[in-house]
């Protein structure tokens, strides 16, 4: 029986497909870039992920990220409250640029995600979720969110006094989570979820 080939994405160069044992990595024998990995409990993990991620999501949402003290001044941060006071401000344009790229299309994809492991068995409903996830996934912008955050604390510094929060930490796991989901899992892992049904 012939072997399936699979080209791979760096070099381009044809590979024959292997079955490989849980945990192991397929790499390309020109160029070593991975092509495929057997994760085991791939669907359970995917799901726990997801879930306690949307709990730390609403957590880092509606929680202060910072303590700020500025001469005299006093406030708290959350990341609703940066979104509506740039909003109010007249930056209408990066408030719900914001909005999308940092709440609304972070929480749709953990939301499809979900969906789709739920779904996985009934072919038809569970492509629509994949589909949603592929294209989703380019949306996201938790990675310059989290940088931005870091440079803005250090800019603080200088002028003030500063304390991190429970949405800050909360942060991070969703951030690590979402690292986890769509760059440590890749998106032809779902895919393959989906084939091997």
């Amino acid at each position: 029986m012939e072997k399936e080939l699979i080209i791979c994405p760096k070099c381009h160069q044809i590979n024959k497909k292997k079955d490989i044992n849980i945990d192991e990595i397929a790499i390309c024998f020109n160029c070593g870039y991975e092509l495929y990995r057997n994760i085991k409990s791939l669907k359970e993990k995917i799901l726990v992920i997801s879930l306690s991620s949307i709990v730390f999501f609403i957590i880092s949402i509606f929680y202060p990220i910072i303590n700020l003290e500025i001469v005299g001044y006093y406030g708290t941060l959350n990341l609703v409250e940066t979104i509506f006071y740039l909003f109010k401000e007249g930056y209408v344009f990066l408030s719900l640029f914001s909005f999308f790229t940092l709440i609304f299309f972070p929480f749709l994809i953990l939301i499809n995600t979900i969906l789709f492991i739920i779904f996985l068995k009934t072919k038809k409903i569970s492509k629509f979720f994949l589909i949603n996830i592929t294209l989703l996934k380019d949306f996201i912008y938790l990675d310059i969110f989290f940088i931005a955050i870091l440079v803005s604390m250090i800019k603080i510094l200088d002028y003030g006094y500063l304390s991190i929060n429970i949405g800050f930490y909360s942060f991070i796991v969703v951030f690590v989570s979402f690292f986890i989901l769509f760059k440590f899992y890749n998106i032809k892992l779902y895919w393959e979820l989906y084939d091997n049904i």
